[in-house]
């Protein structure tokens, strides 16, 4: 059986206290705490804390996601996390590997199918930094912060009054806006039920013209290419402003919330910044990446030992090396 090859991406764990919290809670004191009522229901009460992400969201399937374990290494100074998302309305169906026959999960009883994410959380600094492992079927970074703001919220814990997760960028959104001043070319593709919410965020003309435009057709995606001049040309043209604030309105809308990042399946934008020098951003692929290659130890199961502790070691370089890269 070939290796895995298990893409990890990087993210800051911020959290805002609240006001009277201000003085004695941090980021790091929230998750602890977080963390540590996670375990006390385990332990205690042998159960689970499951949250429900889509709750409030009319006509969408539930998306029912906990921890289902979570242990701190000393000597490492980082949470060993699992993060699982119960598959309740579309079940696979069992294969024979020798006559390749397919059988249904017909009888589950009070048993589910769930898809798991490993997660793994440094808190040697002040700003916990976590190495969460890219599941394309399974929980994702927006599920683990949804799921930590829930916990330290209003509605369980009421330590904190907001929970990022900023993701590490090889160009950051912020970068971006601060150099943007005219676009070349970009490229847009999302669902047409994610645009009334996207226009709510983004409150641009053009996403409004985009829900129309699929409401007339009804499509069952949207991509938009748009080019304005080619990238190397000279750019004694006149400026784009309209697309300018598109862009600029789209990335600030990501920057306040992390959320509006899953209702695109692409964005990405050709760019010329202070200088007239010439750049590109894609939100989608420009994420900092580790590849760790590890066993199975049954089909389709990593050997999670294996993977934390490989995982481990090029975690401790990529932050030891952004240490050196700040300023």
């Amino acid at each position: 059986m070939d290796d895995a090859q298990v893409k990890f991406n990087i993210f800051d764990f911020k959290f805002t206290p609240l006001n009277r919290n201000a003085k004695s809670k941090n980021s790091l004191s929230i998750l602890k705490e977080a963390i540590q009522h996670i375990n006390d229901e385990k332990t205690q009460k042998q159960k689970a804390i499951v949250i429900d992400r889509h709750d409030n969201r009319e006509g969408t399937e539930s998306r029912n996601i906990f921890i289902s374990s979570a242990a701190y290494l000393l000597k490492d100074k980082i949470f060993k996390c699992r993060i699982a998302l119960i598959r309740e309305h579309k079940i696979p169906t069992l294969v024979n590997r020798t006559t390749y026959s397919l059988t249904s999960f017909d009888e589950l009883g009070d048993k589910a199918i769930a898809e798991t994410t490993n997660f793994y959380i440094d808190v040697s600094g002040d700003i916990p930094v976590v190495c969460c492992e890219f599941n394309n079927n399974g929980p994702r970074i927006l599920d683990i912060e949804y799921y930590f703001r829930y916990i330290t919220s209003h509605s369980m814990l009421k330590i904190s009054k907001a929970c990022k997760a900023s993701l590490h960028m090889d160009s950051s959104v912020s970068n971006v806006l601060d150099s943007i001043t005219d676009v070349l070319k970009f490229r847009i593709k999302t669902k047409p039920n994610r645009l009334s919410y996207l226009y709510q965020e983004v409150e641009d003309p053009f996403i409004s013209n985009l829900n129309a435009l699929a409401n007339t057709v009804s499509p069952n995606s949207l991509k938009i290419e748009a080019s304005f001049r080619d990238i190397s040309k000279s750019s004694g043209q006149s400026k784009n402003i309209p697309a300018v604030n598109l862009i600029k309105r789209v990335l600030s809308a990501i920057k306040n919330d992390s959320n509006v990042t899953e209702e695109f399946d692409d964005f990405y934008v050709e760019y010329e910044g202070e200088g007239g020098i010439e750049d590109s951003f894609n939100l989608l692929k420009g994420k900092k990446e580790i590849i760790i290659t590890c066993s199975y130890k049954s089909p389709g199961n990593y050997n999670t030992k294996e993977l934390y502790d490989f995982t481990k070691i090029e975690f401790a370089k990529y932050l030891q090396e952004r240490i050196f890269e700040k300023p």
